[in-house]
């Protein structure tokens, strides 16, 4: 059996420990220790960083109470070796972990609702509870999670057996055997659980939860906590202050400058499409309409599209407007009748092509101008037309 320093202490981050044993496996060490304060994983939290007597330490592998540590190179039985845990990390990954049990803790007191999901990323953590939540419902659970820290309450793990187990309250759906470690926030939480937490609610320093959306007939909380909440809110805050002084507006005014130029935007869009419709119209005056009609443009999709739609309200022959991007072309292909489809089809089959639509076909193809024109005017007996 290893003694596990981390479930004691989960703060100590430096140690001494006795090598008991060192076999290797496939090229890697397995380092049996007397003592760890590394975190193996468990409960879905990863397992701890770190080095052994400078080594990087490069997982974990449990074995009937034995924590094997995996190395590049071996160590010394019974030499004493010196472990230090990424601190950082590990108090990263407890702030999540700890503020995870008290929200769903919360949630099951107040809605019932068990968690059935939970991930725990280097950046990011889900929560997927068993029942959907309202937005209402949601900021309530946020304000009584950030309660929680603000009370500073102790966050204990005891491992209990079957017997003491059967009459013990606890949040879970599995079936357990064993040992049984019982994580208790008190007032908030009291869930099995194998995680490593910080050993007081206020270390977990804040809450965040970011999204709520439907999941699986549930709802899935996107959470942030402590260090990770706290660095949210200052990439948000530093946005905001940039738009403030592109706006020249108050924080709480950012959102309605924000519209406004939206607003703008599309009236700008409307008058630009107005603009271009007309230079559109002149261009179209000097083509054959009852030709097929093949043209290199200067333009985005947009513009394509406007083309090859004003085309097709005097024209039942096909359109083809070609936009160099930089790495081939984008097109809008159009004809009367629904006859685009099989022309598009054609071409993303030679040109490696990729797209779609309806009346009007639109995406982009790879080749070069000439091999397009020139495929095009074999199978629709297109004019050839320079870029204007």
């Amino acid at each position: 059996m290893t003694e596990l320093i981390y479930y004691n202490n989960p703060e100590v981050t430096t140690f001494n420990a006795r090598v008991l044993a060192c076999d290797a496996v496939e090229g890697i060490y397995k380092i049996l220790l007397d003592q760890t304060a590394f975190f193996p994983g468990g409960g879905g939290q990863p397992g701890d960083h770190g080095t052994l007597n400078g080594l990087e330490v490069l997982g974990f592998i449990e074995e009937e109470g034995a924590v094997y540590h995996q190395l590049r190179e071996s160590l010394e039985v019974d030499q004493v070796v010196e472990g230090i845990v990424a601190w950082e990390r590990r108090r990263d990954l407890m702030q999540q972990h700890s503020g995870e049990h008290i929200v769903s803790g919360l949630i099951h007191q107040l809605y019932g609702y068990n968690n059935v999901g939970f991930a725990l990323g280097e950046d990011k953590m889900t929560a997927d509870f068993d029942g959907v939540l309202s937005e209402g419902q949601v900021a309530q659970i946020e304000v009584l999670a950030n309660e929680a820290i603000y009370k500073n309450i102790p966050i204990t793990g005891k491992g209990y057996t079957q017997a003491e187990i059967e009459v013990a309250k606890y949040r879970s759906k599995k079936v357990l055997e064993g040992i049984i470690r019982l994580v208790d926030i008190p007032g908030y939480d009291c869930c099995a659980c194998c995680g490593v937490h910080v050993q007081a609610t206020g270390a977990i320093g804040m809450i965040k939860i970011m999204s709520a959306d439907k999941h699986r007939g549930g709802t899935r909380l996107t959470l942030l906590c402590g260090a990770r909440a706290r660095k949210d809110y200052e990439m948000k805050h530093t946005q905001i202050t940039r738009l403030m002084g592109q706006l020249s507006t108050k924080p709480e005014e950012v959102v309605r400058g924000v519209e406004r130029l939206v607003e703008e935007k599309e009236s700008l869009k409307v008058q630009v499409g107005q603009l271009k419709a007309k230079v559109f119209e002149t261009k179209l005056h000097q083509e054959d309409v009852h030709q097929p009609l093949c043209l290199l443009e200067e333009g985005t999709p947009f513009d394509l599209r406007l083309f090859v739609n004003l085309w097709m309200e005097r024209s039942e022959a096909p359109c083809l407007l070609l936009a160099f991007d930089g790495k081939g072309y984008k097109y809008a292909l159009g004809q009367q009748g629904g006859q685009a489809g099989a022309l598009a089809k054609q071409l993303h089959e030679v040109f490696n092509g990729k797209g779609g639509g309806k009346d009007i076909y639109q995406g982009a193809l790879e080749g070069d101008f000439e091999a397009i024109h020139e495929t095009f005017i074999r199978w629709s007996g297109a004019k050839y037309c320079k870029k204007v």
